[in-house]
């Protein structure tokens, strides 16, 4: 399905997932994981009670741990699933690497570069198979970007501009999100997603140069000009937007004889103008999964959610390394963001 490295000892491997953190994003993992065949929620890490209501609500009658700590000590799962806030993930992060875990994590991987080669030496000295949740790389809409770079179809890509904008984000506990300290804000945590696409389709640019809007101590809207030698790429993050106006992603991708353009607000969401054709919309390939969510949607509506978890889970099946959404890759996304955030403070230009 996608490519992976090097194959690891896990025979026969029957997947028991141990989620920690039972937030917006640990629930949206489960239902994933119960879409999947032979995965299986093993255990659930959340203190709070209303971890335990959202546990009880998707019908999942899987035992419910205060602590990783205890999940690791006293659960039966070989796979640990962090959907923790950032500032926890290193910690979380070793803690299941020395017990043996495999490891998914939600990006991003830390807050700082340190505390991420700390976690990734330990990951990568324990053996086990680590992949970060970098969804982008695997949104259906952005893999046919991807592939339409490759086939060569519309010239070589002369520009690329990304757009990932939100109303500010109420639906995180305590509010963690909107604390600087432990999210670094629309920066960190939102506008990655489109950093970590522009380094997986085009490699790492020589600079960056960043503006942006600050709200307290963290940028609530930024956006980036990133280096390239042929083509000209940008990107906007902000979740400074009014309450009621909602989530948008975008990007226009303009080839020597043909344009890209995707927006979740329009349906369909994916257009090509080829030559001189007509705008048309481009097919793309979706997950095909039946289940539903509590509200009734498809789970194969969760677009990224579900190939990055799907993707994860075959590595493990096969016994291979994940190729996408690695560790270091995850690694290489942060030091940018961290270099943007460093050039909008200075207001110029930072070389990688």
């Amino acid at each position: 399905m996608f490519p992976r490295e090097e194959t690891v000892d896990t025979p026969d491997m029957k997947i028991k997932i141990g989620i920690v953190g039972f937030g917006f994003m640990g629930q949206m993992h489960a239902w994933v994981y119960q879409a999947l065949p032979g995965v299986e929620i093993a255990g659930i890490a959340d203190p709070s009670k209303e971890g335990l209501k959202k546990a009880e609500q998707m019908g999942l009658k899987v035992p419910i741990f205060p602590s990783l700590k205890e999940l690791l000590q006293k659960g039966d799962c070989n796979v640990i699933d962090i959907c923790l806030p950032t500032d926890l993930h290193v910690d979380a992060i070793i803690a299941a690497a020395r017990a043996g875990k495999h490891i998914f994590c939600e990006k991003p991987l830390a807050l700082d570069i340190p505390k991420a080669e700390r976690a990734l030496a330990l990951v990568e000295k324990s053996g086990v198979t680590f992949q970060v949740g970098q969804c982008i790389r695997f949104w259906p809409e952005y893999q046919a970007l991807e592939e339409f770079v490759k086939s060569g179809r519309g010239g070589r890509l002369v520009s690329l501009s990304l757009q990932r904008r939100s109303s500010r984000p109420s639906y995180s506990r305590e509010n963690w999100l909107l604390n600087s300290a432990r999210s670094k804000g629309a920066a960190l945590d939102l506008h990655i997603h489109d950093t970590d696409f522009v380094l997986h389709l085009l490699g790492k640019p020589s600079a960056v140069h960043s503006i942006g809007r600050k709200e307290g101590k963290a940028w609530s809207r930024i956006f980036t000009h990133y280096l390239f030698k042929d083509v000209a790429v940008t990107a906007e993050g902000a979740w400074d937007l009014p309450p009621e106006w909602g989530f948008q992603m975008t990007f226009q991708a303009v080839f020597e004889s043909a344009v890209i353009d995707f927006d979740t607000k329009s349906f369909p969401t994916l257009h090509v103008t080829l030559g001189k054709r007509k705008r048309v919309p481009l097919p793309f390939n979706k997950p095909d999964l039946k289940s539903k969510t509590a509200t009734g949607g498809n789970i194969s509506d969760l677009g990224g959610y579900c190939n990055e978890l799907a993707y994860f889970c075959e590595c493990l099946r096969d016994g291979v390394k994940p190729k996408i959404a690695t560790g270091r890759q995850a690694l290489e996304s942060l030091r940018t963001v961290l270099a943007e955030i460093r050039s909008a403070s200075l207001r110029k230009k930072i070389a990688l």
